[in-house]
């Protein structure tokens, strides 16, 4: 049965894309009630273990790990130029206090958060991201997904997270066990990526569609949602927030991720430079979206 991970309705249409991980297809669908785009079947709990094996940090190319032409940890340092802007937006509505990352990586964020002055703590999924949280930053980070993670009702004035929210598996049962865990006037802040509100995303999947076509993917199914700024907004509202904004921002275009065959790299690359000036300008057709959400 396919299932609507936001909204959970029962029925969705075919999307033009799909992975293939252990000779096992996972498609794209878009709920036809409210938008959401997702990959069916889920990955089960032995996958996701492979997929967030070390190789995920280690890997030093675009069709695996960071999904860039460096490893993970070389990514999170040039990524980190972003780091003023994203706290910026979260000390607007709270600005000290308990901060609790989900899915903390290596721990540069988190890190950075213990310099702005919140008491911080954390939880990673894989050994290797953990291992370097507690040792080059001394940060306390459990080893775990928030899925067990043990729920402390009204506990923490924020949580984050960063490249997290499109991995999960029920992403909207956990941006509600967030919620829970925030004390009053606590902010949940959640970055993602939105690859099919740019210009080049939007174009593609029309195209694919109206040839009737089907892409596949050239890596493992990570992301097993997709969020524009529409849906994101609305798995924030479901789960209980009382106030929601939604920032769309852009990556420059010579800090984007080039794949596929030389007419999709050329034309990703000639379409990010008007995307990048619409964004910067309009705030719309980003490929990068903030969700804050306000208890």
């Amino acid at each position: 049965m396919t299932v609507c991970p936001l909204c959970r309705n029962e029925r969705a249409d075919n999307f033009p894309i799909f992975y293939t991980f252990r000779e096992r297809r996972f498609d794209a669908k878009k709920c036809n009630t409210c938008s959401f785009i997702f990959l069916h079947p889920r990955p089960t709990p032995e996958e996701l273990s492979l997929l967030y094996s070390d190789e995920y940090f280690l890997h030093d190319g675009a069709d695996c790990g960071a999904h860039s032409a460096t490893d993970y940890e070389t990514a999170a340092i040039r990524g980190s130029v972003k780091f003023p802007e994203i706290m910026d937006w979260i000390k607007k509505f709270r600005p000290s206090g308990e901060f609790f990352e989900v899915g903390c990586g290596m721990g540069y964020f988190l890190a950075y958060a213990r310099q702005n002055g919140y008491t911080v703590s954390g939880i990673e999924y894989a050994d290797l991201g953990t291992r370097v949280c507690r040792e080059k930053f001394g940060l306390d980070v459990e080893k775990g997904s928030f899925e067990a993670y043990p729920e402390r009702p009204e506990q923490f004035d924020v949580i984050f997270m960063g490249d997290v929210l499109e991995h999960l598996i029920d992403p909207r049962g956990m941006i509600e066990k967030a919620q829970r865990m925030l004390k009053p006037g606590g902010v949940v802040a959640v970055e993602v990526p939105s690859m099919f509100n740019s210009l080049v995303g939007r174009l593609a999947v029309i195209g694919y569609a109206s040839l009737g076509m089907t892409k596949h993917m050239p890596m493992p199914p990570y992301h097993v949602n997709e969020f524009t700024p529409k849906t994101l907004a609305a798995m924030l509202n479901r789960a209980g927030f009382r106030e929601t904004k939604i920032v769309q921002r852009i990556k420059p275009p010579g800090k984007i991720t080039l794949r596929g065959n030389l007419f999709e790299r050329s034309a990703k690359k000639a379409l990010q430079y008007p995307n990048y000036l619409i964004t910067m300008l309009a705030g719309e057709l980003g490929d990068r979206l903030l969700g804050i959400g306000v208890k």
